[in-house]
């Protein structure tokens, strides 16, 4: 059944309703709106703290991983010293810093290949030649 008001009139209860639902459909959407902006920070907030967790892990494995080098590399002295003895080389200083082994010292010439043999089986990352011949 179809209500039709008199011909160019609209009744006021029409216009209140038209009035009415358009209001409600604004609203809705503004509603829609505010909840997406909502799960958006929501999402945001969620990605920071994910962050967070991330950089905590992250920070714990670098911490780890320094403390393995400490040990390697005061691991990586020792057996280099332990190598210079064995072939007979004296008058090196070892240091070693994040797996680089510095030989430091005067040798004769003729040690230079065992001094060096010494360092490069310790396994090092590099190995810095610093020292004078003799």
């Amino acid at each position: 059944m179809k209500i039709r008001p008199a011909a160019g009139t609209l009744s006021a209860a029409a216009l209140t309703v038209a009035v009415a639902l358009g209001a409600a459909a604004c609203g809705g959407g503004d509603n829609a709106n505010a909840n997406n902006a909502n799960s958006a920070s929501n999402r945001n907030t969620a990605a920071v703290n994910t962050n967070a967790v991330s950089n905590t892990i992250s920070n714990a494995a670098n911490a780890v991983s320094n403390a393995a080098a400490g040990a390697s590399d005061t691991a990586i002295k020792n057996l280099v010293q332990a190598n210079l003895t064995r072939y007979g080389v004296s008058g090196v200083t070892v240091e070693v810093a994040n797996g680089e082994v510095t030989l430091k010292g005067s040798i004769p010439r003729a040690k230079l290949q065992d001094a060096m043999k010494a360092a490069n089986e310790a396994s090092p990352k590099k190995v810095n030649n610093q020292l004078n011949l003799q």
